[in-house]
């Protein structure tokens, strides 16, 4: 069984965020008010093009009301994360 990549990962988790995003009805610049996490962040992170902080994510995690629990799992998809 391969691993998936990191870019992989950073994907899955963008996707996430970018559903929970949607479901809570917020847009990206209503994310990034209620989140104090910048919309050029937000559309980096969501696009899997960058790296989110624990803080980045715990923040966006706090803003759509959802737990930060929530939004991982879909990186790990795939392998054990051990």
């Amino acid at each position: 069984m391969t691993e998936p990549t990191p870019a992989a990962n950073r994907a899955a988790l963008g996707v996430e965020i970018a559903r929970a995003r949607l479901a809570a009805g917020l847009t990206l610049e209503g994310l990034a008010e209620r989140s104090g996490v910048s919309r050029r962040m937000l559309i980096e992170v969501e696009q899997g093009r960058t790296n989110a902080s624990v803080s980045t994510l715990h923040a966006v995690a706090h803003a759509v009301n959802v737990p930060l629990a929530r939004l991982v799992p879909a990186a790990c998809e795939g392998h054990d994360p051990v």
